[in-house]
C-alpha cells in the first residue's frame, strides 16, 4: 500500500497531525461535531454563541468571562469572527458600513439574584434594618438620643450636649421672673456618629439648680364635661392628645363622629375600647340630625353632653378637636373663680382682631367656649330651635347667638385660654413666658409637638414655658426652646412678645398680645426647639432640643438633652 522507502511511522504521524489540524480547525470556527460530547469539560465560549448553543442544544455549559487574549484574539482582523446564524429567531443581518461591531458583551462571574423589594442593596432584612442606629451598639447614657434619632430625621453625626437639672420645688417661687444664671447652659458640645457610637463618651457635668413650682397634686375632675364633633379619623387621631389631659381625670368626653354612619359596629367599637384603653372617660355619639353641618354639630354636640353628664357638672366645655390643654388643674382653678351656679358664657376672643371683626365678640371655639350648668340646661331646651333660626354659619356663633336670645349672660374672657389665630413661626407666642390654660392649631396653622412639650406641665406644674437666662446669651424656655443670641440678652427685651408669626406687623394683635416687639435677626438667633420628650422609669424627664443644620454648608444638626432628675 505504502512505497516501503517511507517508515510506516511517519505516515501514522502525519495522518494523526492533519485529524488536530482539522479537529482544531473545527473548534476555532464553532462547529464541535456532535459525536464529541461537550458537557464532561466546561467550555469557555463567547456569550452569544453559548446562548445559542444552549438553545439548539439545551446543552448546560459553564460560561465564564473571556480572558484579554480571547478578546484580542477575537478582535483580530486576520481572523473573521463568526457570528450565530439566528439571534433571538431574527436571521443575522450584516453590519452597517461605517458602523463599528459592538463589542461582546462579558457576562458576570456569578448569576444574578433579583433583588426584593423589601431589601436594600441586595442585603438581608437583617443587614438593612442595621443601618439605621441601633441604642443597643451605643452607650446606656445615649440610648435616648439614639432611639429617637431616625424618627427625628437627624444627621449621621451630630453635634451634642447633655445637662442635668436639679429642680428645686417651691411654693413661692415666682415663674414669671426671668431669674439670670450665671454659668452657661451650652457647653461641653461633643461630636456623636450616631452609627458608630460605641466608644462615644459625653462629659459629666454638675447639674443646675433651678427653682420650680410644685407638681400638680393628682385630682379628680368629674365636675368638668367636654364636648366634640369631628370625623372619625380625626377622633382617633386625638386619642392621644386628649390622653395627655383627661387620662384618669374622670372627666367626661361626649363626641359626635360626624361619618359615624359610614363605619360598622366593630369599627365604633374599637374607637370605643382605644379611648377607653386611653383612661379617657367617652361616649361616641351618632349625629343628631344627618342633615346638620359641621359647624352645627360643634353645637348640636350639647345635647348628648348634658344628657351623659353626671349631676355634679360645673361646666360643659364645646371644642375642636385640636384644642388642647397642657394640664387640667390650672382650668379647673380657674373656672372655680367664677360662680358656676349662675348663667355664664366663658371663653376667649381670637387674638387676630380681623376675625373678630368678621366674626363678633364671641368664645372663639378653639380656645375652648364654657357654659355654667344652669346656663347649658336652658340652651338644651332651644338648641334644635336656635340651629333652625340661627343666621349664621358658625358653630360658635350660633352658641353666642343662643345665649343671648336665652340668657342675659355675656362673653366672660378667661385669661389664658388662647384660640391661637396665627400661622407659621410662632417662636415669639411660646417664648414669652405666658402660662396657657389651652393651645390651639397646633397641627394646621403652625405645628408643634404639644404633647412632649407640656409634659413639662407634668413633671413640674406651672414650670412650662417657664424661662431663664445663662450666662450672657441664652434664654431658655421650658419646653419649648433654647434661644442664643449674638448680640447678647441686653439686646433682647422679654418683657415684649415676639412679633415671628405672619401679620404680626399689621397691628392687628396688639389689642390682645401687645405690644410686639419686632423679630430678631434670623442670623444672629439660634434656636434649638424641643422635638421630643419622655419620662424615665425613675421619674426624670429628658427634653431633646434640635437645631436643624445647614444642609448646603455639610453642616451636622445640633442636639442639646436636658435631664430633670426627679429625686
Amino acid at each position: 500500500m505504502f512505497p516501503s522507502k517511507v517508515p510506516r511511522i511517519f505516515v501514522v504521524a502525519s495522518i494523526v497531525l492533519l485529524f488536530l489540524v482539522t479537529y482544531t480547525t473545527l473548534h476555532l470556527y464553532h462547529r464541535v461535531p456532535p459525536s464529541y460530547p461537550t458537557t464532561a469539560i466546561p467550555q469557555a465560549i463567547p456569550i452569544k454563541d453559548a446562548v445559542e448553543i444552549e438553545e439548539q442544544s439545551n446543552l448546560h455549559h459553564t460560561v465564564i468571562p473571556e480572558t484579554t487574549a480571547n478578546s484580542a484574539l477575537i478582535s483580530n482582523p486576520s481572523i473573521p469572527t463568526l457570528k450565530p446564524a439566528v439571534q433571538d429567531g431574527k436571521p443575522d443581518m450584516p453590519e452597517k458600513e461605517g458602523q463599528s461591531p459592538q463589542p461582546p458583551i462579558q457576562p458576570p462571574a456569578k448569576p444574578i439574584e433579583v433583588e426584593s423589594s423589601s431589601k436594600s442593596g441586595g442585603q438581608s432584612e437583617e443587614e438593612h434594618i442595621s443601618q439605621f442606629p441601633n441604642p443597643k451598639h451605643c452607650p446606656e447614657d445615649l440610648e435616648f438620643l439614639v432611639r429617637h434619632s431616625t424618627d427625628l430625621r437627624l444627621t449621621e453625626r451630630v453635634r451634642y450636649a447633655r445637662r442635668y437639672i436639679q429642680p428645686i420645688f417651691s411654693d413661692t417661687v415666682d415663674r414669671d421672673n426671668v431669674v439670670n444664671i450665671t454659668e452657661p447652659l451650652l457647653k461641653d458640645v461633643v461630636e456623636v456618629d450616631l452609627y458608630d457610637c460605641g466608644d462615644a463618651w459625653v462629659p459629666q457635668t454638675a447639674p443646675i439648680k433651678l427653682q420650680v413650682p410644685k407638681p400638680h397634686p393628682e385630682m379628680v375632675f368629674t365636675h368638668l364635661t367636654f364636648g366634640v364633633a369631628t370625623n372619625y379619623n380625626r377622633l382617633n387621631d386625638s386619642i392621644s392628645p386628649f390622653a395627655h389631659w383627661m387620662s384618669g381625670t374622670g372627666a367626661k368626653l361626649v363626641a359626635i363622629v360626624l361619618d359615624a354612619k359610614e363605619k360598622s359596629p366593630s369599627e365604633m367599637k374599637q374607637l370605643q375600647d382605644s379611648f377607653e384603653t386611653a383612661g379617657i372617660n367617652v361616649t361616641l355619639e351618632k349625629p343628631i340630625n344627618e342633615t346638620f353641618t359641621t359647624a352645627q354639630n360643634h353645637f348640636a354636640v350639647l345635647l348628648p353632653m348634658l344628657e351623659h353628664s353626671n349631676p355634679d357638672t360645673h361646666w360643659y366645655g364645646l371644642l375642636d378637636d385640636d384644642t388642647f390643654f397642657p394640664t387640667m388643674k390650672p382650668l379647673s382653678d380657674s373656672l372655680a373663680t367664677l360662680d358656676h351656679k349662675v348663667d355664664a358664657y366663658v371663653g376667649a376672643l381670637s387674638e387676630d382682631f380681623e376675625a373678630v371683626r368678621n366674626f363678633g365678640f364671641m368664645a372663639f371655639g378653639g380656645a375652648g367656649a364654657f357654659l355654667s350648668a344652669p346656663l347649658a340646661k336652658k340652651l338644651g331646651d332651644r338648641a334644635l330651635k336656635c340651629i333652625d333660626e340661627a343666621t349664621t354659619k358658625e358653630g360658635d356663633t350660633i352658641l353666642r347667638d343662643c345665649v343671648y336670645a336665652t340668657s342675659k349672660a355675656k362673653l366672660t374672657i378667661l385669661p389664658g385660654l388662647y384660640q391661637q389665630d396665627i400661622r407659621g413661626d410662632v417662636s415669639g407666642f411660646f417664648e414669652a413666658g405666658l402660662k396657657p390654660l389651652s393651645l390651639h392649631h397646633w397641627k394646621s396653622w403652625y405645628k408643634a409637638p404639644v404633647e412632649d412639650m407640656a409634659k413639662a406641665a407634668k413633671f413640674c406644674g406651672d414650670c412650662f414655658l417657664q424661662r431663664w437666662r445663662f450666662g450672657t446669651d441664652t434664654v431658655f424656655s421650658n419646653g419649648f426652646s433654647i434661644a442664643t443670641y449674638s448680640d447678647g440678652i441686653e439686646s433682647v427685651d422679654l418683657e415684649l412678645m415676639e412679633g415671628t408669626w405672619g401679620k404680626a406687623e399689621s397691628r392687628d394683635f396688639d389689642f390682645s398680645l401687645g405690644p410686639l416687639r419686632t423679630p430678631y435677626p434670623k442670623s444672629k438667633k439660634k434656636s434649638y426647639e424641643l422635638r421630643k420628650a419622655e419620662f424615665g422609669e425613675n421619674g426624670d424627664l429628658k427634653q431633646l432640643y434640635v437645631r436643624v443644620g445647614d444642609s448646603s454648608a455639610d453642616e451636622p444638626d445640633q442636639v442639646v438633652e436636658l435631664v430633670w432628675r426627679k429625686h
